[in-house]
Protein backbone atom coordinates (compact mmCIF):
# COMPACT_ATOMS: atom_id res chain seq x y z
CA UNK A 1 0.00 0.00 0.00
CA UNK A 2 1.59 3.23 -0.91
CA UNK A 3 1.48 6.48 1.30
CA UNK A 4 1.15 9.51 -0.77
CA UNK A 5 2.85 12.53 1.49
CA UNK A 6 0.96 16.09 0.62
CA UNK A 7 2.51 19.31 1.91
CA UNK A 8 -0.66 20.79 1.88
CA UNK A 9 -2.31 20.87 5.38
CA UNK A 10 -6.17 20.06 5.65
CA UNK A 11 -8.40 23.21 6.81
CA UNK A 12 -11.98 23.11 8.21
CA UNK A 13 -14.59 23.80 6.49
CA UNK A 14 -15.72 27.42 5.94
CA UNK A 15 -18.33 28.14 8.02
CA UNK A 16 -21.84 28.95 5.59
CA UNK A 17 -23.37 32.46 5.88
CA UNK A 18 -26.56 32.29 8.18
CA UNK A 19 -29.75 34.76 7.75
CA UNK A 20 -30.00 36.49 10.73
CA UNK A 21 -32.22 39.10 10.70
CA UNK A 22 -34.65 41.44 7.79
CA UNK A 23 -34.11 44.88 8.06
CA UNK A 24 -36.46 47.21 6.98
CA UNK A 25 -35.46 51.25 6.41
CA UNK A 26 -38.46 53.88 7.25
CA UNK A 27 -38.12 57.58 6.09
CA UNK A 28 -38.92 59.21 10.05
CA UNK A 29 -39.50 58.91 12.95
CA UNK A 30 -43.10 58.74 12.03
CA UNK A 31 -43.22 56.22 10.18
CA UNK A 32 -40.92 53.87 12.13
CA UNK A 33 -43.85 54.58 15.17
CA UNK A 34 -46.19 52.80 13.14
CA UNK A 35 -44.20 50.23 12.05
CA UNK A 36 -43.48 49.36 15.44
CA UNK A 37 -46.66 49.18 16.65
CA UNK A 38 -47.83 47.16 13.64
CA UNK A 39 -44.65 44.62 14.67
CA UNK A 40 -46.40 44.90 18.39
CA UNK A 41 -49.42 43.84 17.75
CA UNK A 42 -47.97 40.80 15.33
CA UNK A 43 -46.77 39.08 18.15
CA UNK A 44 -43.11 39.59 17.46
CA UNK A 45 -40.58 39.41 20.32
CA UNK A 46 -37.18 39.67 19.06
CA UNK A 47 -36.93 42.51 17.32
CA UNK A 48 -35.49 46.67 18.04
CA UNK A 49 -35.64 49.84 16.51
CA UNK A 50 -32.77 52.09 15.48
CA UNK A 51 -32.44 55.56 15.32
CA UNK A 52 -30.12 58.43 15.49
CA UNK A 53 -31.74 59.99 18.20
CA UNK A 54 -34.15 59.57 21.13
CA UNK A 55 -37.97 58.70 19.81
CA UNK A 56 -40.08 59.65 22.30
CA UNK A 57 -42.88 57.03 22.80
CA UNK A 58 -40.80 54.75 21.01
CA UNK A 59 -40.93 52.57 23.85
CA UNK A 60 -44.78 52.28 24.01
CA UNK A 61 -45.03 51.62 20.09
CA UNK A 62 -42.64 48.63 20.81
CA UNK A 63 -44.60 47.69 24.14
CA UNK A 64 -41.17 47.62 26.05
CA UNK A 65 -41.57 46.69 29.34
CA UNK A 66 -40.62 48.39 32.46
CA UNK A 67 -36.59 47.99 33.06
CA UNK A 68 -35.53 46.09 36.41
CA UNK A 69 -32.91 48.32 37.09
CA UNK A 70 -34.94 50.71 39.60
CA UNK A 71 -35.49 47.26 41.88
CA UNK A 72 -31.74 46.21 41.48
CA UNK A 73 -30.31 49.72 42.07
CA UNK A 74 -32.90 49.50 45.47
CA UNK A 75 -31.36 46.20 46.56
CA UNK A 76 -27.72 47.66 46.07
CA UNK A 77 -28.78 50.82 48.12
CA UNK A 78 -29.81 48.33 51.13
CA UNK A 79 -27.31 46.32 51.06
CA UNK A 80 -24.86 49.25 51.40
CA UNK A 81 -26.72 50.54 54.02
CA UNK A 82 -26.84 47.36 56.24
CA UNK A 83 -22.79 46.52 55.26
CA UNK A 84 -22.29 50.40 56.52
CA UNK A 85 -24.38 49.22 59.83
CA UNK A 86 -22.69 46.16 60.29
CA UNK A 87 -19.05 47.34 59.94
CA UNK A 88 -19.57 50.22 62.20
CA UNK A 89 -20.97 48.74 64.70
CA UNK A 90 -18.81 45.84 64.47
CA UNK A 91 -15.85 48.28 64.63
CA UNK A 92 -16.86 50.46 67.21
CA UNK A 93 -19.20 48.18 69.57
CA UNK A 94 -17.89 45.31 69.18
CA UNK A 95 -14.66 44.53 68.17
CA UNK A 96 -12.64 47.67 69.48
CA UNK A 97 -14.83 49.84 71.73
CA UNK A 98 -13.35 52.99 72.60
CA UNK A 99 -15.12 55.87 74.81
CA UNK A 100 -14.78 59.17 73.83
CA UNK A 101 -16.61 61.03 75.82
CA UNK A 102 -19.09 59.32 77.31
CA UNK A 103 -20.56 58.86 73.87
CA UNK A 104 -22.24 55.56 73.02
CA UNK A 105 -20.37 52.75 71.21
CA UNK A 106 -22.78 52.73 68.27
CA UNK A 107 -25.87 55.27 67.51
CA UNK A 108 -28.16 55.44 64.66
CA UNK A 109 -27.46 58.89 64.15
CA UNK A 110 -23.89 59.29 64.13
CA UNK A 111 -23.94 56.39 61.86
CA UNK A 112 -25.75 58.22 59.10
CA UNK A 113 -22.90 59.72 57.09
CA UNK A 114 -21.24 56.51 56.25
CA UNK A 115 -25.12 55.00 55.63
CA UNK A 116 -25.14 57.43 52.79
CA UNK A 117 -21.84 57.01 51.24
CA UNK A 118 -22.11 53.38 50.99
CA UNK A 119 -25.51 53.94 49.50
CA UNK A 120 -24.68 55.95 47.04
CA UNK A 121 -21.38 53.87 46.44
CA UNK A 122 -23.40 50.12 45.96
CA UNK A 123 -26.43 52.06 44.12
CA UNK A 124 -23.49 53.43 41.41
CA UNK A 125 -22.55 50.60 40.59
CA UNK A 126 -25.54 48.70 40.63
CA UNK A 127 -26.61 51.03 38.22
CA UNK A 128 -23.66 50.93 36.29
CA UNK A 129 -23.17 46.88 36.09
CA UNK A 130 -26.73 46.38 36.27
CA UNK A 131 -27.37 48.22 32.89
CA UNK A 132 -24.74 46.42 31.12
CA UNK A 133 -26.19 43.63 31.97
CA UNK A 134 -29.58 43.70 31.22
CA UNK A 135 -28.85 44.99 27.42
CA UNK A 136 -25.82 42.20 27.30
CA UNK A 137 -23.08 44.70 27.02
CA UNK A 138 -20.44 45.25 25.86
CA UNK A 139 -21.04 43.42 22.98
CA UNK A 140 -17.95 42.80 20.68
CA UNK A 141 -19.60 41.92 17.07
CA UNK A 142 -22.78 42.51 15.50
CA UNK A 143 -24.10 41.41 11.99
CA UNK A 144 -25.72 44.66 11.60
CA UNK A 145 -22.56 46.13 11.09
CA UNK A 146 -21.52 44.71 7.84
CA UNK A 147 -24.73 45.90 6.17
CA UNK A 148 -23.69 48.96 4.62
CA UNK A 149 -26.76 51.25 4.73
CA UNK A 150 -27.04 50.57 8.66
CA UNK A 151 -23.86 52.76 9.20
CA UNK A 152 -25.71 55.83 8.49
CA UNK A 153 -28.15 54.63 11.46
CA UNK A 154 -26.34 57.17 13.78
CA UNK A 155 -26.69 60.09 11.25
CA UNK A 156 -30.32 60.24 9.71
CA UNK A 157 -31.43 56.83 8.66
CA UNK A 158 -34.06 54.95 10.43
CA UNK A 159 -34.12 51.25 10.79
CA UNK A 160 -36.54 48.19 11.92
CA UNK A 161 -34.58 44.96 12.52
CA UNK A 162 -36.89 41.57 12.88
CA UNK A 163 -34.22 38.36 14.42
CA UNK A 164 -34.48 35.31 12.84
CA UNK A 165 -34.80 33.65 16.18
CA UNK A 166 -38.08 34.83 16.86
CA UNK A 167 -40.61 31.53 17.05
CA UNK A 168 -42.76 33.82 14.53
CA UNK A 169 -40.30 34.21 12.02
CA UNK A 170 -40.76 33.11 8.42
CA UNK A 171 -38.89 34.90 5.60
CA UNK A 172 -41.73 34.99 3.01
CA UNK A 173 -44.15 36.28 5.37
CA UNK A 174 -41.71 39.11 7.68
CA UNK A 175 -40.96 40.39 4.00
CA UNK A 176 -44.34 40.83 2.74
CA UNK A 177 -45.58 42.32 6.30
CA UNK A 178 -42.70 44.58 5.87
CA UNK A 179 -43.68 45.53 2.74
CA UNK A 180 -47.28 46.61 4.43
CA UNK A 181 -45.75 49.30 6.45
CA UNK A 182 -44.47 51.26 3.15
CA UNK A 183 -40.23 50.80 4.14
CA UNK A 184 -37.85 52.95 1.68
CA UNK A 185 -35.56 49.39 1.78
CA UNK A 186 -35.66 46.21 2.85
CA UNK A 187 -32.53 44.24 3.05
CA UNK A 188 -31.59 40.86 4.61
CA UNK A 189 -28.56 40.85 7.17
CA UNK A 190 -26.10 37.89 7.11
CA UNK A 191 -23.64 36.66 9.57
CA UNK A 192 -20.75 35.35 7.33
CA UNK A 193 -19.69 33.12 10.14
CA UNK A 194 -16.78 34.74 11.23
CA UNK A 195 -15.35 33.55 14.73
CA UNK A 196 -16.88 35.98 17.86
CA UNK A 197 -14.06 34.42 19.62
CA UNK A 198 -11.94 37.27 20.91
CA UNK A 199 -8.40 37.46 19.18
CA UNK A 200 -5.96 35.57 21.46
CA UNK A 201 -3.52 38.83 21.29
CA UNK A 202 -5.79 40.40 23.47
CA UNK A 203 -5.71 37.60 26.15
CA UNK A 204 -1.31 37.70 25.97
CA UNK A 205 -1.70 41.49 26.33
CA UNK A 206 -3.74 41.11 28.85
CA UNK A 207 -1.64 38.90 31.27
CA UNK A 208 1.11 40.64 30.41
CA UNK A 209 -0.12 43.90 31.71
CA UNK A 210 -1.25 41.55 34.58
CA UNK A 211 2.27 40.52 35.44
CA UNK A 212 3.29 43.96 34.91
CA UNK A 213 1.13 45.30 37.67
CA UNK A 214 2.30 42.89 40.26
CA UNK A 215 6.07 44.30 40.08
CA UNK A 216 5.07 47.65 41.56
CA UNK A 217 3.22 45.75 44.51
CA UNK A 218 6.31 43.94 45.04
CA UNK A 219 8.66 46.87 44.74
CA UNK A 220 6.52 48.30 47.72
CA UNK A 221 6.56 45.22 49.59
CA UNK A 222 10.02 44.76 49.96
CA UNK A 223 11.01 48.44 50.76
CA UNK A 224 8.41 48.46 53.48
CA UNK A 225 10.06 44.87 54.73
CA UNK A 226 13.56 45.85 54.60
CA UNK A 227 15.43 48.34 56.05
CA UNK A 228 16.91 51.26 53.65
CA UNK A 229 19.12 53.93 53.98
CA UNK A 230 17.53 55.33 51.18
CA UNK A 231 14.81 58.08 51.44
CA UNK A 232 11.50 57.53 50.83
CA UNK A 233 9.57 57.29 46.99
CA UNK A 234 7.70 60.54 46.93
CA UNK A 235 4.68 60.07 44.04
CA UNK A 236 3.16 63.38 44.50
CA UNK A 237 5.60 65.95 46.98
CA UNK A 238 2.95 67.99 47.85
CA UNK A 239 4.93 70.40 50.47
CA UNK A 240 6.41 67.08 51.79
CA UNK A 241 9.79 68.35 50.70
CA UNK A 242 10.32 72.09 50.42
CA UNK A 243 13.57 74.07 49.42
CA UNK A 244 14.06 75.50 52.82
CA UNK A 245 16.30 75.29 55.84
CA UNK A 246 14.61 73.51 59.08
CA UNK A 247 15.53 74.93 62.70
CA UNK A 248 18.28 72.75 63.74
CA UNK A 249 19.37 71.37 60.24
CA UNK A 250 22.68 70.58 58.58
CA UNK A 251 23.28 73.08 55.60
CA UNK A 252 26.42 72.49 53.09
CA UNK A 253 25.49 76.01 51.96
CA UNK A 254 27.49 77.65 53.99
CA UNK A 255 30.75 76.70 55.75
CA UNK A 256 30.23 75.77 59.15
CA UNK A 257 27.15 73.72 58.00
CA UNK A 258 24.40 75.15 60.13
CA UNK A 259 21.39 76.09 58.56
CA UNK A 260 20.42 78.35 61.06
CA UNK A 261 22.22 81.73 60.73
CA UNK A 262 23.49 84.04 63.44
CA UNK A 263 22.84 88.09 63.88
CA UNK A 264 24.95 89.29 61.47
CA UNK A 265 27.57 91.39 63.32
CA UNK A 266 26.84 95.13 64.42
CA UNK A 267 23.50 95.65 62.27
CA UNK A 268 20.13 95.45 63.24
CA UNK A 269 17.04 94.62 61.76
CA UNK A 270 14.45 97.10 60.18
CA UNK A 271 12.17 98.20 62.88
CA UNK A 272 14.41 96.66 65.43
CA UNK A 273 16.91 99.64 66.71
CA UNK A 274 15.94 99.71 70.41
CA UNK A 275 17.83 102.78 71.62
CA UNK A 276 15.52 104.12 74.59
CA UNK A 277 16.86 102.16 77.26
CA UNK A 278 14.41 103.38 79.20
CA UNK A 279 11.22 102.20 77.48
CA UNK A 280 12.82 98.30 76.15
CA UNK A 281 14.43 97.68 79.64
CA UNK A 282 13.24 99.70 82.30
CA UNK A 283 16.94 101.56 82.75
CA UNK A 284 17.58 105.08 83.45
CA UNK A 285 19.48 106.87 80.64
CA UNK A 286 22.93 108.18 80.96
CA UNK A 287 26.19 105.81 80.04
CA UNK A 288 25.87 103.66 83.42
CA UNK A 289 22.23 102.27 82.26
CA UNK A 290 24.18 102.22 78.36
CA UNK A 291 27.23 99.65 79.62
CA UNK A 292 24.19 97.31 80.82
CA UNK A 293 23.00 94.39 77.89
CA UNK A 294 20.37 92.30 78.33
CA UNK A 295 22.17 89.26 79.25
CA UNK A 296 23.43 90.87 82.25
CA UNK A 297 19.72 91.73 82.91
CA UNK A 298 18.67 87.95 82.36
CA UNK A 299 21.44 86.95 84.72
CA UNK A 300 20.38 89.57 87.19
CA UNK A 301 16.93 88.43 87.29
CA UNK A 302 17.66 84.54 88.22
CA UNK A 303 20.65 83.21 89.44
CA UNK A 304 21.81 79.47 88.76
CA UNK A 305 20.19 77.63 91.55
CA UNK A 306 16.77 79.55 90.17
CA UNK A 307 16.72 81.88 93.23
CA UNK A 308 16.17 85.35 92.77
CA UNK A 309 18.92 87.90 93.72
CA UNK A 310 19.63 91.00 94.35
CA UNK A 311 19.78 93.18 91.42
CA UNK A 312 18.38 96.46 92.38
CA UNK A 313 22.02 98.10 91.84
CA UNK A 314 20.90 98.63 88.02
CA UNK A 315 19.52 102.45 87.81
CA UNK A 316 16.06 100.78 87.20
CA UNK A 317 12.85 103.75 86.41
CA UNK A 318 10.58 105.27 88.67
CA UNK A 319 8.54 106.71 86.65
CA UNK A 320 6.85 105.42 83.67
CA UNK A 321 8.24 106.05 80.31
CA UNK A 322 5.22 106.45 77.95
CA UNK A 323 2.31 108.24 78.67
CA UNK A 324 -0.51 107.18 81.71
CA UNK A 325 -4.16 107.00 80.67
CA UNK A 326 -7.50 104.95 81.25
CA UNK A 327 -7.21 103.18 77.88
CA UNK A 328 -3.52 102.33 78.82
CA UNK A 329 -4.94 100.97 82.68
CA UNK A 330 -7.36 98.62 81.11
CA UNK A 331 -5.50 96.89 78.24
CA UNK A 332 -3.37 96.22 81.71
CA UNK A 333 -6.11 94.94 83.65
CA UNK A 334 -7.04 92.63 80.15
CA UNK A 335 -3.60 91.90 79.68
CA UNK A 336 -3.12 90.73 83.65
CA UNK A 337 -6.14 88.65 83.24
CA UNK A 338 -4.88 86.35 80.49
CA UNK A 339 -1.09 86.18 81.48
CA UNK A 340 -0.66 87.04 85.28
CA UNK A 341 -4.06 86.25 86.56
CA UNK A 342 -3.94 82.02 86.29
CA UNK A 343 -0.78 82.05 88.86
CA UNK A 344 -1.22 84.99 90.81
CA UNK A 345 -5.29 85.45 90.95
CA UNK A 346 -6.71 88.42 90.15
CA UNK A 347 -6.08 89.96 93.71
CA UNK A 348 -2.46 89.28 93.79
CA UNK A 349 -2.00 87.41 96.55
CA UNK A 350 -0.29 84.20 94.44
CA UNK A 351 -3.55 82.24 94.65
CA UNK A 352 -4.95 81.87 91.34
CA UNK A 353 -6.50 78.87 89.67
CA UNK A 354 -3.13 77.33 88.55
CA UNK A 355 -1.65 78.03 92.13
CA UNK A 356 -4.07 75.87 93.99
CA UNK A 357 -4.18 72.85 91.63
CA UNK A 358 -0.67 72.73 92.06
CA UNK A 359 -0.68 73.51 95.76
CA UNK A 360 -3.28 70.97 95.92
CA UNK A 361 -1.46 68.17 94.07
CA UNK A 362 2.13 69.13 95.86
CA UNK A 363 -0.30 68.09 99.33
CA UNK A 364 -0.57 64.48 97.85
CA UNK A 365 2.98 64.17 97.05
CA UNK A 366 2.87 64.36 93.04
CA UNK A 367 5.18 67.39 92.73
CA UNK A 368 6.75 70.60 93.98
CA UNK A 369 5.59 74.01 93.55
CA UNK A 370 6.68 77.43 94.82
CA UNK A 371 3.60 79.76 95.57
CA UNK A 372 3.74 83.30 94.03
CA UNK A 373 4.88 85.96 95.88
CA UNK A 374 2.25 88.17 97.16
CA UNK A 375 2.33 91.85 94.95
CA UNK A 376 0.96 93.47 98.50
CA UNK A 377 4.20 92.22 100.03
CA UNK A 378 6.51 95.14 100.79
CA UNK A 379 9.44 93.35 99.36
CA UNK A 380 7.28 93.91 95.89
CA UNK A 381 5.31 97.26 96.81
CA UNK A 382 8.68 99.07 96.85
CA UNK A 383 10.23 97.76 93.94
CA UNK A 384 10.46 100.68 90.80
CA UNK A 385 8.34 100.34 87.78
CA UNK A 386 11.60 99.73 85.80
CA UNK A 387 12.47 96.71 87.72
CA UNK A 388 8.70 95.24 87.79
CA UNK A 389 9.20 95.51 83.79
CA UNK A 390 12.38 93.91 84.04
CA UNK A 391 10.82 90.98 85.96
CA UNK A 392 7.75 90.84 83.12
CA UNK A 393 9.91 90.65 80.78
CA UNK A 394 13.32 87.89 81.67
CA UNK A 395 11.20 86.18 84.56
CA UNK A 396 12.40 85.70 88.06
CA UNK A 397 12.97 82.56 90.28
CA UNK A 398 10.92 79.94 88.79
CA UNK A 399 8.49 82.84 86.78
CA UNK A 400 9.69 82.67 82.92
CA UNK A 401 10.14 85.99 80.69
CA UNK A 402 7.24 86.61 78.68
CA UNK A 403 9.45 89.00 76.72
CA UNK A 404 8.51 86.84 73.41
CA UNK A 405 4.59 86.69 74.14
CA UNK A 406 3.96 90.44 75.48
CA UNK A 407 5.08 93.34 73.23
CA UNK A 408 6.70 96.27 75.41
CA UNK A 409 3.69 98.83 75.73
CA UNK A 410 1.50 95.62 76.80
CA UNK A 411 4.47 94.86 79.70
CA UNK A 412 4.31 98.71 80.87
CA UNK A 413 0.51 98.27 80.49
CA UNK A 414 0.60 95.13 82.93
CA UNK A 415 2.97 97.35 85.34
CA UNK A 416 0.51 100.09 85.55
CA UNK A 417 -1.96 97.47 87.04
CA UNK A 418 0.02 96.12 89.05
CA UNK A 419 0.99 99.40 90.60
CA UNK A 420 -3.10 100.14 90.83
CA UNK A 421 -3.50 97.03 92.42
CA UNK A 422 -0.71 96.89 95.27
CA UNK A 423 -2.27 100.67 95.89
CA UNK A 424 -6.00 99.65 96.05
CA UNK A 425 -4.87 97.62 99.01
CA UNK A 426 -3.51 100.17 101.34
CA UNK A 427 -5.54 103.04 99.51
CA UNK A 428 -6.85 106.02 101.88
CA UNK A 429 -10.18 108.09 101.62
CA UNK A 430 -6.94 111.17 100.78
CA UNK A 431 -6.51 108.77 98.06
CA UNK A 432 -9.34 109.30 96.22
CA UNK A 433 -10.24 111.97 93.85
CA UNK A 434 -12.38 115.21 95.15
CA UNK A 435 -15.13 114.65 92.58
CA UNK A 436 -15.27 111.23 93.36
CA UNK A 437 -15.03 111.64 96.76
CA UNK A 438 -18.41 113.89 96.63
CA UNK A 439 -19.98 111.15 94.07
CA UNK A 440 -19.63 108.06 96.80
CA UNK A 441 -20.94 110.56 99.49
CA UNK A 442 -24.14 111.35 97.73
CA UNK A 443 -25.36 107.36 98.05
CA UNK A 444 -26.75 105.64 94.63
Amino acid sequence: MAIVESDEVAKPPAAQPKLVSVLAEFAGPRELMHAAEKIRDSGFTKWDCFTPFPVHGIDDAMGTKRTKLPFIVLCAAICGGTTAIAMQWFCNAYDYPFMISGKPFFSLPSSMPVVFELSVLFSAFATLFGMLGLNGLPQLYNALFKVDNFRRVTDDKFFLGIETTDPKFNVDQTKTLLNSLHPVLIEECWDSGETRAIPSIFFKTLAMLGLLAIVPVVMVAQLRALPSNLPRLHGQWDMDHQPKLKTQKHSELFVDGRGMRLPIANTVAFGELKTDRSFYNGLQGGAASAEITDAMLLRGAVAANGEPVNNGSFPWVTEFPLEVDEQLMARGRERYGIYCAPCHGYEGDGNGLITQRAMELTGNGRGAWVKPVSYHSDPIRMQPVGKLFNTVTNGQGRMPGYASQIPEKDRWAIVLYLKALMKSRDASPDDVPADVKERLSQGP
